[in-house]
């Protein structure tokens, strides 16, 4: 008896937690515009903006932070976060930028890997937008959802409207559908300031890009009242796990000072996604 006992107690000790097979996720993606304050065309100073932010931000289990610059800034949005994981992508790609990436995620699912890479076109310094001041790419961080691995891509791709800011943009969007199709079997959460719109010719090749790539949007998805945000969630499935949209969100109201001024420049979108091992 007391054998039988000790057995089932060093049963109970040793048994692997049972691993999810499905689950739910609030994710935000925000551009901050968290350029220097003399640049930010707002009536507000950043670290007014930053500070009103930051506690909003808990409410998601992932958020997708662009125009994340300054590290001051930086800290005042992400310290008080409750997230386990915190990544920054501020590095610049070399000593003629004026500034980094301006990328940041935040997670609550497990990290399993991490990557940063810069883009390799840019244009414009101080005309076509300007993108060239700063060292635009994506941040891709590998999370677990039960047995799966799903990698979250968080992005700022080129702005301006000029046939060039087009090319570049191009080649953005063909260098993160290379390093999706890399892991095939990881599936992907897709968030950021695309500065692409449906409403505009000369993007909707890009958009087709992504969908033949398998990424669905999360707008489309759901036939929002509001398809023509540059500011986007794109999904895709892997083998064993599905992912689909709940609930498509404009926290514009939300993230808004007590007088009825915005926060950055850009509406926070937020989505609610479930997703389930097949």
């Amino acid at each position: 008896m007391r054998t039988a006992l000790l057995t089932a107690l060093v049963a109970c000790k040793t048994a692997e937690p049972e691993v999810p097979t499905e689950g739910t996720l609030d994710l935000l993606t925000y551009n901050v515009q968290g350029l220097p304050d003399p640049l930010t065309e707002s009536d507000r100073l950043n670290v007014d903006r930053m500070n009103a932010i930051a506690p909003l931000l808990d409410a998601f289990d992932i958020v997708g932070l662009q125009e994340d610059f300054d590290a001051s800034n930086h800290a005042l949005l992400t310290d008080p976060a409750s997230h386990d994981v915190k990544e920054w992508f501020s590095a610049p790609v070399d000593e003629s930028r004026a500034y980094g990436a301006g990328l940041a995620l935040l997670s609550r699912a497990a990290e399993v890997g991490y990557v940063e890479t810069h883009y390799a076109q840019c244009n414009g310094v101080f005309d076509g937008a300007s993108d060239c001041l700063a060292s635009k790419g994506f941040q891709r961080l590998s999370v677990q959802l039960g047995a799966h691995v799903v990698d979250l891509i968080n992005t700022h791709h080129e702005a301006g409207g000029g046939p060039e800011d087009d090319a570049a943009r191009r080649s953005q969007v063909l260098e993160v559908i290379a390093a999706i199709d890399a892991n095939p079997d990881h599936a992907v959460i897709f968030m950021g300031d695309t500065n692409l719109r449906p409403s505009d010719p000369e993007d909707v090749d890009e958009l087709a890009l992504y969908a033949d790539a398998g990424l669905r949007d999360a707008c489309v998805e759901l036939d929002c009242a509001e398809p023509d945000h540059i500011d986007r969630f794109l999904i895709r499935d892997a083998p064993g796990i599905a992912l689909s949209v709940d609930d498509w969100r404009n926290e514009d109201p939300t993230f808004r000072f007590p007088e009825g001024d915005p926060m950055s420049d850009h509406p926070p979108i937020s989505i609610t996604l479930s997703w389930q091992a097949e």
